[in-house]
């Protein structure tokens, strides 16, 4: 969701997003291939010594690591700096993950996992799942319906955070929590279920999985997790499936309308270097309504062109027949969609900087039947570098991150803001960095 223009424009952004049900990408996900998004990277790998683990090993736990389970986790800290903001007040466009509070430290995340992992290959019945506990200033905004700790203000019950979420900015989250269940069919199908991250994306919430410390227009699209039932089948090296129901975007212990989406994802990996995923999301989402269906198709592609030079790139269309929060007094609806377009391209100079780059475009429009159609567009650039200064230490590696970026953003509307005032501009510039701490 995006957060205010002026008094009009602003409004009509975060309701076009919010109420029309566009939430927010990825989580931390740490699964079979079969249901990674194509940017994503385990974020046990950030640390693939296992720093939990290894002192469950030096005081006489073994057990744990030989039973299949795994504990890790990361924390992350940032700060964003606006170039035309100097005051603390509200968020930074566009939300909600970018939504640093200007010249202000934020403990963005710290997040503890429970796993341990099935591996269908093996041909028998086996049992897994994993438990996921975010912490900080991101946990607020990606409360499941009916599962929050803290302020549950996501947005009327659709899981989308609007301002009063930051009411306290600290809060816990149950990010995931699933069973997976192995069935020795063929080559092995893995039956998943609980809530845990949506398939739809390229970003995600788990900040290893992602270039830059800001996230895109696209990832503020798609929902944060989802609740359900999955089955996830590998055909061979080339093609994985994965299908099944949940209870919307974003639902957890409630749902806003009773409803079931159908919730897909097909994997075609033609050669080690590049790997295409088409993401399918169908079924109502709006609240208490369940005649009107928002269909959202994703597809995303990633090219490791040479050993330092990597593309990735993401289309993303949602068409929404019951977009509430457009709908006038005396109309049961409305109508829109939502497309965009993001590229990715990364450089690896060494182990110790990898340069970074990201150009996108979010296209957002409206008709709502009465008060007729409207369209607005949004752009970003955004270029930056992560560096991971003990590279030459085997036991610490990756283990430890820092991403700094600029970035630009400018939109055909008075959409930026500042201070959480009514002022507001067409265009606005950010500093930004963070630190992952991952163990």
């Amino acid at each position: 969701m995006f957060y205010r223009k002026d008094a009009a424009v602003a409004l009509a952004v975060s309701v076009l997003l919010a109420a029309a049900g566009y939430a927010t990408a990825g989580t931390t996900e740490s699964t079979p291939a079969v249901t990674l998004d194509a940017a994503v990277v385990n974020p046990a790998d950030a640390a693939p010594q296992g720093f939990i683990m290894q002192g469950l090993d030096r005081v006489g736990l073994p057990q744990v690591k030989d039973a299949g389970f795994n504990i890790y986790g990361w924390a992350e800290v940032g700060y964003t700096l606006n170039l035309r903001r100097h005051g603390h007040e509200g968020p930074i466009m566009p939300g909600p993950f970018n939504h640093e509070v200007g010249n202000h430290l934020m403990v963005d995340q710290g997040v503890i996992t429970f796993e341990r992992k099935v591996d269908p290959a093996k041909g028998k019945f086996d049992v897994g799942g994993m438990v996921q506990l975010t912490y900080g200033t991101d946990a607020n905004l990606i409360h499941g319906n009916g599962l929050a700790f803290g302020n549950d203000s996501t947005a009327g019950k659709g899981g989308h955070a609007d301002q009063n979420a930051y009411d306290p900015w600290y809060q816990l989250d149950i990010t995931q929590a699933y069973v997976d269940v192995v069935i020795p069919v063929g080559n092995g199908i893995v039956i998943r279920g609980g809530k845990f991250v949506t398939l739809l994306g390229y970003e995600t919430i788990a900040p290893q999985g992602n270039p830059f410390y800001s996230h895109s227009y696209l990832f503020s699209a798609v929902p944060f997790t989802q609740t359900g039932i999955l089955g996830m089948y590998t055909l061979n090296d080339q093609w994985a499936f994965t299908g099944g129901i949940t209870r919307g975007w974003n639902q957890a212990l409630e749902d806003n309308n009773g409803a079931i989406d159908f919730l897909g994802q097909v994997t075609f990996t033609p050669t080690k270097a590049i790997r295409a995923v088409l993401n399918l999301s169908v079924g109502p989402q709006d609240e208490a309504d369940t005649s009107h269906y928002r269909t959202t198709i994703d597809p995303v592609v990633t090219w490791q062109v040479t050993d330092q030079f990597k593309l990735g790139a993401e289309v993303l269309y949602t068409y929404d027949g019951g977009a509430q929060g457009f709908a006038p007094e005396g109309l049961s609806h409305a109508y829109g969609d939502m497309w965009g377009a993001v590229v990715y391209a990364s450089y690896t100079i060494n182990d110790y900087f990898t340069l970074n780059g990201r150009i996108e475009k979010a296209h957002v429009y409206m008709d709502n039947s009465a008060t007729g159609a409207g369209n607005m567009n949004f752009y970003e650039i955004t270029l930056g570098t992560t560096i991971t200064p003990l590279a030459m230490i085997k036991e610490v590696g990756k283990a430890v991150t820092i991403r700094p970026e600029v970035r630009y953003d400018v939109s055909e509307d008075h959409v930026y803001t500042v201070g959480g005032g009514p002022e507001a501009y067409r265009d606005q510039w950010t500093l930004a960095c963070d630190l992952i701490v991952a163990f």
